[in-house]
């Protein structure tokens, strides 16, 4: 099937190629109305589709979007499972249920973040007990290459020069880690976690618990991109002990551990990951979680273009209309490359067929 069936480059266009692949299949998807318009004024929805008993014990969930931008690629993987697929060749007892465009905001305006400038990948914490981490202790001192006028030249210049600096005496990841690992103090600032759930935390939340009740064996794959070799597909987990273990018996040995000193650079541990917020939105079953995360460039060119985004952000910017800047973060996480986009359904397919089997082989 040629990329370009599945695939595409706007959220408009791939939730209309979600939908009409479900109807293709004789589904009805449960549509999640978003409060806010996109960025073609069009409506914004999380639409969740279910293929399989409505009453079974083990359940592959398939997410895209969770970083709007990074909808794209995951989108593609899902409608190509909708086409290629068919009732009848999943295990007994057992259903796959596809949410797509967790974070259609994001998706629409084509950034990382949700409408209220929060990670939706550090949003999974009790917000009553909010952390004292590391990484916003990291961020605060960084703030003021963020909060700038970036049409000011020299400013955005001076900016530049403190992450340069930083970067210079600690490093590249430990700068990616101050600005990206998760902080709670800053609501304009990169990384920022919220102070209280989102919509699109609450949506999901809710999608798991309607069909997961009756589940006692669930499996979740999120689809990203950014991190690692290019058109690379990395199992990423940040479960430890006996979850990681699970996720080895049901991918594979290369199962990216970030809680591992072992783990790759680009990998590292966050706070309020969807990962513990999956486990605890499902107390009664066995959850294993983790990330399908395709490489697409370098971390430090993705790391300059999300801080041009969030400066223009911090100051007002692209509330309206699309910035360039949000061109080419598209660009950098959806690459306009038909050889990857093929690399990707591949991929796709294997891990969906490895979490269908595991789960048959469940307890």
């Amino acid at each position: 099937m040629h990329p370009d069936t599945l695939f595409s480059a706007d959220y408009a266009t791939a939730r209309d190629k979600f939908l009409a692949a479900c109807t293709l299949r004789g589904l009805t998807p449960q549509t999640y109305a978003h409060p806010l318009a996109g960025a073609q004024r069009e409506m914004l929805s999380t639409d969740v589709v279910r293929v399989g008993p409505a009453n079974a014990r083990r359940v592959l969930v398939l997410t895209s979007g969770v970083h709007g931008v990074e909808l794209f690629a995951g989108s593609g993987c899902q409608v190509d499972w909708l086409l290629t697929q068919h009732r009848t060749e999943l295990p007994p007892d057992t259903a796959v249920v596809l949410v797509h465009a967790i974070n259609p905001w994001g998706a629409s305006w084509l950034r990382r973040y949700t409408e209220d400038n929060v990670d939706l990948c550090r949003n999974f914490i009790d917000h009553s007990a909010l952390p004292a981490s590391p990484a916003s202790c990291a961020y605060d001192p960084l703030h003021a290459a963020i909060d700038l006028d970036p049409q000011d030249t020299d400013a955005a210049a001076r900016g530049d020069a403190m992450l340069a600096a930083f970067a210079k005496a600690r490093g590249n990841d430990a700068l990616y880690n101050a600005l990206m690992a998760g902080q709670y103090t800053v609501p304009n600032g990169m990384g920022f976690g919220g102070q209280a759930p989102t919509w699109s935390r609450m949506t999901i939340e809710a999608v798991l618990r309607r069909h997961c009740a009756a589940a006692t064996d669930v499996c979740i794959v999120d689809y990203h991109t950014g991190l690692g070799p290019y058109s690379y597909g990395s199992i990423v987990a940040l479960q430890q002990g006996d979850d990681l273990q699970r996720m080895r018996e049901a991918f594979g040995r290369w199962v990216v551990a970030v809680h591992e000193g072992s783990a790759p650079d680009d990998f590292s541990p966050v706070a309020g990951h969807t990962t513990p917020g999956y486990e605890r939105a499902l107390p009664h079953a066995r959850v294993t979680a983790g990330v399908l995360e395709f490489g697409t460039g370098r971390p430090r060119h993705m790391l300059d273009l999300l801080v041009r985004d969030q400066r223009e952000w911090a100051r007002g910017l692209g509330r309206t209309q699309l910035p360039g800047v949000r061109r080419e973060l598209l660009d950098f996480f959806y690459p306009d490359d038909a050889a990857w986009q093929r690399s990707l359904v591949d991929q796709s397919r294997q891990v969906i067929d490895k979490g269908l089997r595991f789960l048959s082989h469940g307890p």
